[in-house]
């Protein structure tokens, strides 16, 4: 895997007592996991995080049997991040929501692919949703799945995160 953070002059070329710059250049990456910390962790170096990120590279493709896939970093950590949003699925709800399915099945949304139906029968629901509670806006769900599917949203994510081949998110 092409590593996030990158060594100028690179890595190869230094020897023991050479000066490099680390960086991570410009570049598209998808987060796959988000840990809040209240109080900060404890990590023996300081500033505590109190947020990482688990991120990918774009174009790799999440893979939920991979116990250690990605790569931390912690925006508040002292390294000077920029980062801007370019998509979230299901930007429409929050972590907590519930929503009602095109076949009346109530769902809660518990996180970016994350579906829990409230029946256990399992799946993903049928578009459109209609949410029940939540913080969100109600029109703002209809509206925004008024077409589409859990799978067109995928796809969705799969674009913007570089993805070529088809692979179910995390």
């Amino acid at each position: 895997m092409d590593e996030l953070y990158v060594t100028d002059p690179p890595a190869l070329r230094l020897a023991p007592g050479d000066t490099c710059r680390v960086g991570i250049p410009a570049r598209i990456i998808h987060v796959i996991e988000v840990h809040e910390y209240d109080p900060p962790q404890e990590t023996d170096w300081l500033p505590r995080p109190g947020l990482s990120l688990l991120v990918l590279r774009a174009g790799e493709a999440p893979d939920a049997a991979s116990e250690f896939q990605g790569t931390s970093i912690e925006p508040g950590g002292g390294v000077p991040f920029t980062l801007e949003l370019l998509f979230r699925p299901y930007a429409f709800v929050k972590a907590g929501d519930d929503v009602a399915d095109a076949d009346g099945r109530a769902w809660r949304f518990d996180g970016p692919w994350t579906w829990a139906a409230y029946d256990s029968a399992g799946g993903v629901p049928a578009w459109p949703l209609t949410l029940l509670t939540g913080g969100v806006d109600p029109v703002a769900v209809a509206t925004a799945t008024a077409t589409g599917s859990h799978e067109a949203e995928a796809s969705r994510w799969r674009r913007a995160a570089g993805i070529q081949h088809e692979t179910s998110p995390r």
